[in-house]
């Protein structure tokens, strides 16, 4: 239950939001290299859209971040746009596509949803999450009508080395709960895919601060969305 949760956090809270503020004061900050990225001119067009992770934080060009790796999989008859904000959370995600400079003018053949890294940090509430982002597939849905709605697992945030065993504990329950609601979410519409990320997280996956992927993790994580994606048969 998320209340008891809630409850078992409590008395430490203090210690994780001291811990979160030494990292982000003192911990080393990548910049944001993918926010409004745009590569090739294909005839079929995937947009990306999320956290960090779309992006681009940690990687070292644009060719190695999520938008590049896709390129590089899918080849010239794609075209892809990349939308990312750093520290994007779901209740968010609508607001800044629509303020974006990508809004879709062309018919979108997939849509790739990042999203749920904050919504741990920041202790969503299941229930709300949910919601968030239902309405966000809903109202990009009745805009673009993409062909499938890739829902990609929440970032393993209790595995990153940047954080104590005691934050990794608590940030594994939480995303526990809102994978439950993606999972679920995704039952209920058949164009929205949504599998767990198993991916081998050796040192190597991560940059230098030790949270956001390195080149290589981008490339796992590219990998895994399409493999996935063509997994639940739809063609890209």
């Amino acid at each position: 239950m998320y209340w008891f949760f809630r409850l078992k956090l409590l008395p430490y809270l203090p210690f994780l939001i001291s811990e979160a503020y030494v990292i982000r004061q003192k911990g080393i900050k990548l910049p944001s290299i993918a926010e409004n990225l745009a590569l090739g001119s294909g005839t079929s067009t995937l947009l990306i859209l999320g956290e960090s992770t779309a992006a681009g934080v940690g990687a070292s060009s644009q060719e190695n971040t999520l938008a590049g790796n896709f390129y590089r999989l899918l080849g010239p008859s794609w075209k892809i746009k990349s939308i990312g904000k750093n520290g994007l959370k779901a209740d968010k995600a609508f607001e800044y596509y629509k303020n974006s400079d990508f809004l879709a003018t062309e018919k979108i053949s997939g849509l790739v949803l990042f999203l749920g890294a904050n919504d741990c940090f920041k202790l969503t509430k299941p229930s709300a999450f949910r919601q968030q982002i239902s309405s966000l597939i809903d109202q990009i849905y009745s805009e673009i009508h993409p062909e499938w709605i890739y829902l990609a697992d929440i970032p393993p945030v209790h595995l990153f080395p940047a954080f104590s065993l005691r934050m990794r504990s608590f940030l594994k329950e939480q995303r526990s709960f809102l994978q439950k609601e993606m999972t679920d979410l995704s039952k209920e519409n058949p164009k929205v895919v949504f599998e767990p990320i198993t991916l081998d997280l050796s040192p190597d996956f991560f940059s230098q601060d030790l949270i956001h992927p390195s080149d290589l993790g981008y490339q796992k994580i590219a990998e895994f969305t399409v493999d996935g994606i063509r997994r639940a048969g739809f063609s890209i």
